[in-house]
């Protein structure tokens, strides 16, 4: 009784694989779309090799068996089939199995698998085992850097594990565990099948690595992901264009799958000029923001005459170049007033570790952001070099990131200003700038990170004032300045300057600014003055509708805060 019961259950196991195939849209209800295998899974079920189950599910913690995997590498593989006998106790000739095992074995594939005169349908496969299936049957071969401890190089299954990492199909379930003897399930196997047949969904060496590239003051960032594709994120100005074309030579990166313009800004967008007439870049991704520039009408003729696919960034959509990488545009708005609003913001989470690429974004978009949800991460590319129009107290309260990265170059703007740096410093953030330490790169195994040189030293200084401008409105003459310091200011005699114009408007007496209150500076016809919210300047125009800077000056002639 005890043989028809194991019978019975092989044959329920290989009849609970054997269902109507199910198409590739099909959403399995224990299958959400976050998983992390999902596109593996999407691919297999496409190419109906691999099948999902009549309630819906795709149980992917259930284990497989040798009959299983023996279905699923002969649907990938197509063996012209033969009817030697294998010489099997188990597997004759009218068996439902015979065809199928004895085309494989004929090919080889069972060959350190089977121990025994049977093939033992039924047996759950190990890893080890399933990496000596994959090997032969794709006929995988290499010796990878990464060592695995529990498969040394005495173990039957060594070439064949190290094969796998050699061709980026595994990366271990550690940093040095393979873990040899645990029996694979199929979304495991799933994983591995499809980047056997599919490079996209190769591992790579299973780090991320990003760089923050030193192209003085200005932004450029690529990002290399664990299955070798990349990204570069804005390329400094037009002077630093061959900077970034030649670290990404040394690099070793030959083509950028996404270029990212954040917004149109020279010192964000002028160096894409030279990546793009240089380097093959496979899509670009832009903020949608207009500009008249010469600088910006050359990068946009260059993507024309080249073909480049060419896209709007929207809030909300997720960037798809490596499964075990999430990608999300957090922020994007084209027809934002100011450059620096319409910023491109990225966040990226790759297990355990997380990055936000900020652009030149200010304090409005952050708070735009934290009530859409935006919640801790590891690193902060710093937004806008450091300056108070961005990086306010509650946007780091919460983030709370444990790295902060600031790029930036000598500059007239006073960048990074110290409220920003203090900021950062009092929430227990590691500084790092560009100006300090020149290229910086982190890389991530997705638990633990490391960092090519050592943070600032700053002064964990309390924060005496945190008054910024917030945003210039130049159509309808409002400047806003927001305190986000934890006292009232005295904004007595302060001066708030018009660059393009040289206007200053000078705060009156008695003027005092709450924590966390703001105040609008009115200007135009329809200037409002209703006192202390609205304060009018003047009912003239003053700010220049074609771009002007604004600055924000104490009373000791020191430059608090800017607005470009």
């Amino acid at each position: 009784m005890k043989k028809v019961f194991v019978l019975l259950t092989a044959i329920f196991m290989f009849l609970s694989f054997l269902i109507t195939p199910v198409g590739a849209a099909t959403k399995f209800s224990d299958i959400p779309s976050n998983h992390w295998a999902k596109n593996e899974i999407d691919y297999l079920v496409g190419k109906e090799i691999i099948y999902g189950f009549p309630n819906g599910q795709f149980k992917p913690n259930e284990k497989l068996t040798r009959i299983q995997i023996a279905m699923m590498i002969q649907r990938a593989k197509q063996y012209p089939e033969v009817s030697i006998d294998p010489g099997l106790s188990d597997i004759k000739q009218g068996n439902k199995y015979y065809t199928l095992v004895a085309t494989l074995i004929h090919e080889g594939l069972f060959t350190d698998v089977i121990k025994t005169d049977k093939f033992d349908p039924g047996k759950f496969v190990t890893r080890a085992e399933m990496a000596s299936i994959l090997a032969k049957a794709f006929d995988l071969k290499g010796i990878s850097d990464k060592k695995f401890t529990d498969v040394p190089t005495n173990h039957w299954a060594y070439s064949y594990v190290q094969a796998l990492a050699a061709n980026h199909i595994t990366y271990g379930v550690t940093e040095t565990t393979f873990q040899p003897n645990t029996e694979i399930n199929r979304v495991q196997f799933t994983a591995f099948l499809a980047r056997t047949l599919n490079d996209d969904f190769k591992t790579g060496t299973g780090e991320l690595k990003v760089h923050f590239i030193d192209v003085g003051q200005g932004d450029s960032s690529l990002i290399e992901l664990p299955n070798g594709k990349t990204i570069l994120i804005d390329g400094g100005k037009r002077t630093a264009g061959e900077i970034v074309v030649s670290y990404l030579k040394q690099a070793g990166v030959s083509s950028i799958d996404l270029l990212v313009a954040t917004h149109p800004d020279a010192d964000h967008i002028g160096g894409l000029i030279d990546v793009l007439q240089q380097v093959t870049v496979k899509k670009v991704l832009d903020s949608g923001k207009e500009h008249t520039t010469e600088t910006y009408l050359e990068y946009l003729s260059l993507i024309d005459e080249k073909n480049i696919p060419f896209e709007v960034a929207k809030k909300g959509s997720s960037i798809s170049l490596d499964p075990s990488v999430a990608i999300k545009v957090v922020h994007a708005d084209s027809s934002a007033a100011d450059n620096n609003d319409a910023s491109v913001v990225l966040e990226l989470r790759y297990k355990d570790a997380s990055f936000l690429f900020t652009g030149d974004a200010g304090t409005e978009v952050e708070e735009s952001m934290i009530v859409s949800g935006l919640g801790q991460v590891d690193v902060l590319k710093v937004s806008h070099h450091g300056s108070d129009t961005g990086t306010s107290q509650s946007f780091v309260n919460v983030l709370k990131p444990e790295i902060a990265v600031i790029s930036v170059g000598e500059n007239s703007y006073g960048h990074p200003h110290d409220v920003v740096v203090n900021r950062l410093a009092q929430a227990g953030a590691q500084i790092y700038s560009t100006m300090q330490s020149g290229d910086i790169i982190i890389t991530t195994n997705g638990t633990t990170y490391e960092v090519s040189d050592d943070p600032w030293q700053v002064p964990k200084t309390p924060i005496e004032q945190g008054v910024v401008i917030t945003n210039v409105n130049l159509d309808t003459e409002v400047v806003t300045i927001k305190n986000n310091g934890t006292s009232a200011v005295e904004l007595t005699g302060w001066k708030l300057v018009s660059v393009v114009g040289k206007q200053t408007y000078t705060f009156p007496s008695d003027y005092s600014l709450a924590a966390g209150a703001t105040v609008y500076i009115t200007s135009g016809p329809s200037a409002k003055d209703q006192p202390p919210t609205y304060l009018k300047w003047t009912g003239s125009y003053i700010w220049n509708n074609d771009g002007d800077e604004a600055e924000l000056y104490n009373t000791e002639g020191v430059k608090v805060s800017e607005y470009k």
